[in-house]
């Protein structure tokens, strides 16, 4: 994107700043200056009116002309340029200018004719080239005065822009005006109207007898008379590079450089707006183009033109693009996928403005609501200071906001925005963030040292699966094999064995089959299934379990772990001696154990079990479920042997979060204590006795043997226990005294109790 100052300042008043202040800005604020050059137009050359002109008498093709350069100061001059006349603005170079081309201005006689100075062309003047002949000068520069150096109109400064292609709102000038309003807290000035208008309305010259617009916003305006191009429009749009066919297109595409908007030049007549399968085109009496995507519309220099302006949303643009195939695309198609200027209005009068004709009065406006539809999200500013790592000022983040085009209302943390239309870019927080940094400058946000910290993403949903996967991998290391099952259970057997059922209005409308009629409050039916579909397999040793969910009567959900045991507690194989003796109870609570941790059973009951090996699980003063033995009426219905079984309500199980610790480098120090108790004191209580004391070096403890010293003849009513502690230091070895310490810590709380050292 390629501007210059002057043009700049059009839009905004950028005095008082320097441009060196304003490349600066313009690379602060994400615009990267990819070039810059200044144009710069030799001194002591000034305006001139150009009064008499008359052929050489010695020479064809060469002029004599008397050129006024002030009130009273007439210069004569020989003139070789063929466009020369009389009325004309032209630079002067007077006698001892150096122009660029190394050529030095002195009086001189031409052909026996004396000339003091010399018309310049533009590039002679150092400038691109922008017409044949001499330079015509006209007050689209400025008003021309003259005697006054020609270098306080033509000079200028050129910045090249490198655009990113999600800022479509910056590839105008207009654009990147708005930006430098901004970053520097000016206001823009508005593009007031300054053309003329005719008492004719523009329905005399235009009809629209066809309109199937659906996707684009279009404005049309009918004007009256010779385009011509001034030398500022021809100046600028040579500095950036931009040709123009002729002079009615250089307006054009100098008012599309200038506003951003998209516009198009036909000749008047009946225009149509066609659809053609999504593809929509504007049909003009010479041609017709496809809006939004490319423009080969021709018209003809004849007086009578329309200008069409248009907006097209760029994601609708580079879909309908990718969808039809479409490949010839040109500069339209480079603006408007990236999204050009939705304000029709102010690009079609800066281009009236510019062409310098008649308009009929009036206009087609077709501007569709949805393109200036200005989306709406909510923002935080706590979630703001997070993201830029500084807490920005709220006045600083509602000005720099206000100044982008935001409209916003704000109430303590929230800030409710309106994006602007030609913002398409923005559709996050993040986005705003970068926007209020970019603004404010990110050389005023402190320097901190580089930290990550890890978000806790987990959600709701995750942390239930997470508790899943764990209870599924404590499951299997018990040794335990999954099963699953459908959801569904026959009716007649939950009622047969006395178990909860779903309310008959909320069973199964259309089961399965009809075995399947409702839907399940246990697992324990299936799983007993299951046992004897091992059993009759041969399997001898059976250890299931499932995870899954259960209904209650009203058909409310919970999630339920349930496990069965059947046949013999351990493998035949050649280390054991006799026979593998059956599951007993004592297996399955120490299998429970291994998938819950700790937990107290208390006297429970259920339809299913053993009237008198059945109870209930408690942990954390809670009920979470219950474990026994099948009913012997069962196990002989089903033929399944002594089996027992485990229900476990996993939603009641507290999941205890996993934390990474750091790996200890130093070593592990064991100690083994034997102790003598009484028969009558539980390994809780000691336990409970050692934990008591929090010391941080005693990772972990755990009863290794237990003897009967009163069998042994040794002390009546005692037993030895003996425990190993594991002792480790995280910051260094431990010594040996400090070991002794720790233990005879122990020993002299356990003593405290009755309990001493064997």
């Amino acid at each position: 994107m390629v501007v210059t100052r002057k043009w700049l300042e059009e839009f905004v008043d950028l005095s008082g700043i320097s441009t060196q202040q304003i490349l600066e800005r313009l690379d602060s604020i994400g615009q990267e200056v990819e070039g810059y050059r200044k144009i710069s137009v030799p001194r002591n050359v000034v305006i001139g009116e150009v009064i008499e002109c008359d052929r050489h008498p010695n020479g064809r093709r060469l002029s004599l002309c008397k050129v006024r350069i002030g009130e009273e100061k007439v210069l004569q001059i020989v003139c070789g340029a063929p466009n020369i006349g009389v009325g004309q603005m032209v630079p002067v170079a007077l006698p001892g200018t150096h122009l660029p081309n190394g050529l030095q201005i002195v009086p001189r006689t031409i052909r026996g004719v004396e000339s003091f100075g010399m018309v310049c062309s533009d590039q002679e003047l150092g400038l691109p080239k922008i017409q044949e002949g001499i330079l015509e000068l006209d007050n689209s520069l400025g008003e021309l005065k003259l005697g006054t150096e020609v270098a306080n109109y033509l000079e200028d400064e050129v910045i090249e822009i490198g655009v990113t292609p999600n800022r479509g709102d910056v590839l105008s000038v207009y654009g990147m005006a708005r930006e430098l309003a901004a970053a520097f807290r000016r206001r823009m000035k508005p593009v007031e109207k300054r053309y003329k208008e005719l008492p004719e309305g523009i329905g005399r010259v235009v009809k629209i007898f066809k309109n199937e617009l659906q996707y684009s916003s279009n404005y049309l305006k009918a004007l009256e008379g010779r385009i011509e191009a001034p030398v500022k429009v021809k100046l600028r749009l040579a500095l950036c590079e931009i040709e123009g066919k002729n002079e009615s297109d250089m307006v054009l595409k100098y008012s599309i450089h200038a506003t951003g908007v998209l516009m198009v030049l036909s000749n008047r007549g009946n225009i149509m707006f066609r659809n053609r399968n999504g593809v929509e085109t504007y049909q003009a009496p010479y041609g017709e183009y496809f809006i939004g995507i490319k423009n080969d519309l021709e018209y003809e220099e004849n007086g009578h033109y329309i200008l069409e302006a248009s907006y097209v949303d760029p994601e609708q643009i580079s879909e309908l693009v990718y969808r039809k195939g479409i490949q010839e695309t040109d500069d339209y198609f480079y603006r408007a996928s990236r999204g050009s200027e939705a304000d029709l209005e102010m690009g079609v009068t800066y281009f009236l403005n510019e062409a310098g004709c008649h308009v009929f009065t009036g206009e087609y406006n077709l501007i569709r609501e949805e393109s200036h539809r200005r989306p709406v999200i909510n923002v935080y500013l706590s979630e703001i200071w997070e993201l830029i790592g500084y807490k920005i000022p709220e006045r600083d983040i509602i000005d720099i906001l206000k100044l982008l085009g935001f409209e916003l209302q704000a109430w303590g943390n929230t800030i409710r925005l309106k994006i602007p239309c030609y913002r398409r870019d923005i559709k996050t927080t993040q986005d705003v963030a970068e926007e209020i940094l970019r603004i404010y400058g990110i050389e005023k946000i402190p320097s901190i040292p580089l930290t990550f910290v890890e978000k806790n993403r987990e959600s709701e949903g995750l942390q239930k699966l997470d508790h899943h996967y764990d209870l599924r991998e404590r499951a299997v290391a018990a040794g335990l094999y999954e099963v699953l099952h459908f959801a569904f259970e026959e009716r007649a057997r939950l009622e047969r064995w006395g178990l909860p059922v779903v309310e008959e209005k909320l069973d199964l409308v259309n089961p399965i089959v009809s075995e399947l009629d409702t839907l399940r409050t246990t697992h324990l039916l299936q799983l007993a299934d299951d046992l004897a579909f091992n059993r009759a397999n041969g399997y001898k040793r059976i250890m299931l379990f499932t995870i899954g969910t259960l209904f209650d009567k009203k058909r409310r959900e919970r999630e339920q772990l349930a496990l069965a045991i059947s046949g013999e507690r351990d493998y035949q194989n050649p280390s054991n001696l006799g026979k593998p003796g059956p599951f007993q109870f004592k297996d399955l609570v120490d299998i429970v154990s291994e998938l819950i941790g700790e937990f107290e059973i208390r006297k429970g009951a259920h339809p299913v079990a053993h009237p008198y090996q059945v109870g209930e699980i408690w942990k954390d003063s809670e009920k979470i479920g219950v474990l026994g033995r099948y009913h012997p009426r069962l196990e002989r219905e089903w033929k399944i042997g002594v089996s027992y079984f485990a229900e476990i309500e996993i939603e009641k199980l507290r999941r205890i979060p996993r934390q990474a610790k750091p790996i200890i480098p130093f070593p592990v120090v064991t100690r083994d204590l034997s102790l003598v108790v009484d028969k009558g004191v539980p390994y809780r209580e000691v336990a409970e006795i050692i934990r008591g004391l929090k010391l941080p070096q005693l990772k972990l403890f755990y009863p290794i043997d237990l003897y009967d010293l009163e069998k042994a003849g040794e002390r009546k009513g005692k037993n030895s226990l003996t425990i190993r502690f594991r002792l480790q230091e995280r910051a260094r070895t431990l010594t040996e005294g400090e070991i002794n310490k720790i233990i005879d810590t122990i020993l002299k709380a356990l003593q405290e109790r009755g309990i001493e050292l064997r």
